[in-house]
């Protein structure tokens, strides 16, 4: 009993020791959106509304590099866990190439139908769609240089070194919020700033994550060839999770022109409440991607065991994080929203979304951790399938629940809030009846 308590206590402070970084990193990742609109907050509503439009195919670029940059997390931590680094050594040189020219067909897309893409969004208001086209083909240009570094991320976390990823991007970020302020109010071009300072801060951390690999044995991708059967593995664990995040940021979009009846407003309203809301989906994030690694090299050993004590003590910090989230969104709504925008409607409209987010910040939380375990164990089907068709379920309930409360914006919140739910409690509960079954099958009770 002494043993797997302490096994169980030591598992713990492997997942926080791996995880702390990956957060910070997380959390460096969405702070380049979260300091775009935190600066752009000053300019008004309207210039939150354009670069919260263009921020969806800046998502969608996120979700699109998805189908290389988690399969290479997978792979090299399964390749460290047979201790075989001339296999990871492999994956990183197959998927970084795939990386490079992946990016560049998605950035040529934006060049040519960028206005087509935000005409989608149903802004409904030219001078918006005009000043979001404009900021999008801007920001584009930094999808070679953020493809790279979210390989990058997450073939270092998939090593099991999560700190290099946070001192990169910790580096970029401080560089992207002092172009930020320089550009966008000291030399008076406004969106525009924001979008070429994520560029050279970017490019700045692809620099230094080019240095760093090259500096690692295990991970330097010189004296291996590009394999198509290598890059084939990894695309068949990030086909699932792409099509996932894809999805995501499409009913997102269908979202955005429900929410768009009540105005620009309500739509940089959303905007700002999940970069709010991002405060516990990115730190369950972060546990998510350690949860991942260690769970890869624990499944790569054939350390089944382990697996399933990682997995638990990720559900224990999952509670914690979900819990604390809630009491802070639903106590203190109008507080947090007027940090982003400041006149009454907002404040109105954002306190409520965040009050009705807030309790399903326990649920996303366990959806996160959930999701890593299986992504550690190569099962990355099961969270896509799952997040796919009850996020889909936001549209039909949102319309449904619109009808119901006499066109109340509220009912949208509710239909985005539910769906947390059920994702949540569905994926925890399918991780615990598969992974027991998956475990008796290699470890069958005495008769």
């Amino acid at each position: 009993m002494f043993s797997k308590k302490r096994f169980a206590s030591s598992g713990m402070f492997q997942l926080i020791k791996l995880a702390l970084p990956v957060i910070a990193t997380s959390f460096m990742t969405m702070a380049y959106n979260f300091i775009n609109i935190l600066f752009v907050g000053r300019l008004g509503s309207d210039a939150v509304a354009a670069v919260g439009s263009a921020g969806f195919y800046m998502n969608l670029s996120w979700g699109i590099s998805s189908v290389l940059t988690v399969g290479a997390g997978i792979k090299v931590s399964h390749a460290m866990g047979e201790k075989n680094p001339a296999l990871a050594k492999s994956y990183v040189r197959s998927g970084i190439m795939a990386s490079v020219i992946l990016s560049l067909c998605y950035l040529v897309l934006l060049v040519f139908v960028r206005d087509f893409f935000i005409g989608i969004v149903g802004i409904n208001n030219p001078q918006i769609q005009q000043a979001a086209s404009g900021y999008l083909l801007l920001a584009g240009m930094s999808i070679p240089f953020s493809f790279q570094n979210l390989f990058y991320t997450s073939v270092l976390i998939g090593y099991g070194d999560s700190k290099t990823p946070f001192r990169i991007n910790a580096t970029a970020l401080v560089l992207n919020i002092l172009l930020d302020y320089s550009l966008i109010f000291v030399a008076g071009m406004g969106i525009k700033g924001a979008a070429i300072g994520t560029i050279i801060a970017q490019a700045t951390g692809t620099f230094l994550f080019y240095k760093r690999i090259n500096g690692i044995p295990d991970l330097k991708p010189v004296g291996v060839a590009f394999q198509p059967a290598l890059l084939r593995n990894i695309l068949k664990l990030g086909v699932s999770p792409t099509i996932q995040r894809m999805s995501f940021t499409l009913i997102a979009i269908s979202m955005a022109r429900i929410i768009s009846s009540w105005g620009a407003t309500a739509i940089a309203v959303q905007k700002v409440g999940i970069q709010i809301e991002a405060i516990s989906y990115m730190t369950a994030g972060g546990f998510m991607s350690a949860l991942s690694s260690i769970s890869g090299k624990a499944y790569g050993a054939r350390d089944f065991d382990k697996q399933w004590n990682v997995f638990r003590s990720g559900l224990l910090l999952a509670l914690i994080i979900g819990g604390i989230t809630s009491a802070i969104l639903i106590t203190f709504p109008e507080r947090l929203f007027s940090i982003f925008l400041q006149d009454r409607e907002s404040l109105a409209m954002g306190a409520n979304y965040l009050v009705i987010l807030g309790y399903s910040q326990l649920f996303m939380c366990l959806e996160l951790i959930a999701t890593g375990a299986f992504f550690g164990w190569g099962r990355t089907n099961i969270p896509a399938i799952t997040g796919i068709s009850l996020t889909l379920l936001r549209i039909p309930l949102a319309l449904a629940f619109i009808h119901f409360w006499n066109y109340s914006l509220s009912s949208v919140w509710w239909s985005i809030s539910i769906s947390s739910i059920a994702k949540g409690t569905l994926l925890a509960i399918l991780y615990v009846i598969l992974f027991k079954s998956f475990k008796k099958q290699f470890n069958p009770i005495p008769s």
